[in-house]
């Protein structure tokens, strides 16, 4: 890719190259429900010396203001369980992104405007596509971006568990499955990245025949079971429940969704007010939205429930 200059005349590293992906992710806005296009699956490969930074999570964005792009990164970890997330792991460091390229992870890069509840989503063919050459059966996440306020300090969320294969992939944990959804809460402070936080929704609201699966911290998450995720029909030998091929709520089901919205004040001092519509809507809301269910309805609140 060729270097492109920022506003400034620096030049920026480009994003590493970028792999074939379906993912949808989604953004609420006041009043309408818009597609985002997921803009790139990208192996955590090292970077070349220059390019533009714009779709890179880990460039420096300068101070944001709402409805601006902002970009973050998901990096998926596949046979690797929260614990193994260290300082030798971080997806913006030269030795983290090496390590993290070894260990067969892959990111998936998104671009939010700044306060618009947006749903990250990847897809089922993804996730098994980074799992099946590994031959791993637990696999979990982080979300990642930079604090680009003057030390352009690398900010990442706790791991959360997203997958488990086997019932003793995981010690002390005998639960399979597939997290179907997370909540991810982006702080700001004068519009610049400063941390980045899960809200646990906890399983109060599972579909039935959902597992709850504990992702670390002591938070849990509803998720399908891997037993109907994986079940084809066509076999004849099972009578699946699911139908994560004609069915786009079955199928939700069966991939991550990352709701994210944010907190804090954008780069005039003006409140972000998307986290506080997670708490005010209440669980079921989201999680409903989640999963293809009452996602206008959803939209109208965050767009009329305002103080």
């Amino acid at each position: 890719m060729p270097s492109r200059a920022d506003s400034s005349g620096a030049t920026t590293p480009p994003p590493p190259p970028r792999a074939p992906t379906r993912g949808s992710p989604l953004r609420l806005g006041r009043s309408s429900l818009p597609f985002l296009a997921l803009l790139a699956l990208l192996l955590l490969l090292p970077r070349p010396a220059a390019s533009t930074g714009t779709y890179d999570p880990c460039a420096p964005q300068g101070s944001v203001a709402k409805g601006d792009g902002f970009t973050l990164g998901v990096a998926y970890y596949p046979g690797g369980d929260v614990g193994a997330w260290d300082l030798d792991l971080e997806p913006c460091g030269a030795s983290g992104r090496a390590n993290l390229t070894a260990a067969g992870a892959s990111s998936a890069v998104y671009r939010p405007a700044l306060d618009a509840m947006t749903f990250m989503r990847s897809s089922p063919a993804d996730e098994d596509a980074l799992m099946a050459p590994a031959g791993v059966d637990v696999m979990s996440v982080v979300a990642y971006g930079v604090d680009a306020s003057g030390s352009d300090r690398f900010v990442r969320s706790p791991p959360r568990r997203v997958r488990v294969k086997s019932p003793n992939a995981v010690f002390g944990d005998q639960t399979t499955g597939r997290v179907n959804a997370l909540t991810l809460i982006a702080r700001f402070d004068e519009g610049y990245l400063k941390y980045l936080q899960w809200h646990d929704l906890g399983c109060g609201d599972c579909a039935v025949g959902d597992a709850c699966m504990k992702v670390g911290d002591g938070h849990t998450a509803c998720a399908g079971t891997e037993s109907e995720c994986t079940c084809d029909a066509a076999d004849g030998a099972n009578r699946c429940a699911l139908d994560v091929v004609g069915s786009v709520a079955d199928a939700l089901r069966c991939q991550l969704t990352i709701a994210t919205a944010f907190s804090g004040t954008d780069k005039h001092s003006v409140p972000l007010e998307s986290a506080a519509q997670v708490e005010r809507l209440g669980k079921y809301s989201v999680t409903g939205a989640l999963r293809g269910a009452g996602a206008g309805a959803l939209a109208d609140a965050v767009g009329g429930r305002r103080r």
